[in-house]
């Protein structure tokens, strides 16, 4: 399954454009910090995460600084790019 959550601030917000047929995107990046369990020990994980949203989502308050938990999935940048972009479908409080 290709079904991620993270919980993090926007640290980094693109201007909104549109597609040809006029759909909203917006582009920005999350900071999260997690504690995490690998091999019995706890460890603080800290990530920047390229994201995206498109449609309706992107006219949701997102600005810098706020934190939010998002929900989605990871896809390529572009089909020719192996770069990764977490594709926000809902934003939660």
């Amino acid at each position: 399954m290709n079904e991620y959550s993270l919980f993090g601030e926007i640290i980094y917000l693109e201007v909104m454009r549109f597609t040809p047929a006029g759909i909203p995107v917006l582009s920005f990046r999350i900071r999260g910090e997690s504690e995490q369990s690998e091999a019995g020990l706890k460890r603080i994980v800290n990530v920047d995460i390229e994201s995206v949203v498109i449609g309706g989502l992107a006219n949701h308050d997102l600005r810098v600084g706020k934190k939010f938990s998002f929900f989605g999935f990871f896809d390529k940048k572009s089909k020719k790019s192996s770069h990764l972009v977490f594709h926000i479908t809902q934003i939660k409080n």
